[in-house]
């Protein structure tokens, strides 16, 4: 997977790791993560998502979708005592991403600009801007400031493709919703 990191983490630190869980039940399994895995163990189990643009009967909407279908993210320091914990719980979870004899956990270029760009819910909120000359301008929402991240725009969806260049397996993508009414 193009969003992992290419080795271990260093020990002690805070990371973001990836647990597999049947489709449609991230928020299910991530409540139920949070209730069940010991607070020393785990800082934080989370569904991260973005907002959408949909049209419906004529209008835009915004929606909130999963960012990755089928993973709940878990922010620990201790990887092995997480995925022995995971190991015990009552419904089918596994870490993503074995190499070895340990797990490989988010991408450091990725974790960092999720934790500034999701908020306190961990959404990814819709952005606005504006194309001059060839150049985007982001003017309001998490994406301002990382116009250089972004490698394809769909102004018809309202979508941005966003590409984290890790060099390893694969480059990470990520869509994030951007409104670009404007094009000069």
């Amino acid at each position: 997977m193009g969003f992992l990191s290419n080795g271990p983490s260093r020990d002690g630190a805070l990371r973001w790791y990836a647990i597999h869980v049947p489709e449609g039940r991230e928020d299910a399994v991530a409540g139920k993560c949070r209730q069940l895995l010991a607070s020393d163990l785990v800082e934080d189990c989370f569904v991260p998502k973005y907002e959408r643009y949909m049209k419906h009967e004529g209008a835009w909407r915004i929606v909130v979708h999963p960012m990755f279908s089928e993973y709940v993210f878990v922010a620990t320091r201790d990887v092995r005592a997480l995925s022995k914990a995971l190991g015990q719980l009552s419904f089918p979870v596994s870490l993503v991403g074995r190499r070895n004899r340990s797990y490989a956990p988010l991408s450091s270029a990725v974790q960092t600009w999720l934790e500034s760009a999701l908020d306190d819910a961990h959404v990814l909120r819709a952005s606005e801007g504006r194309i001059e000359g060839g150049v985007l301008r982001v003017e309001r929402g998490p994406l301002r400031g990382c116009e250089g991240r972004v490698r394809k725009i769909n102004r018809h969806k309202r979508m941005a493709y966003l590409r984290f260049d890790e060099g390893g397996d694969g480059d990470c993508v990520l869509q994030a919703a951007l409104n670009v009414p404007v094009k000069n």
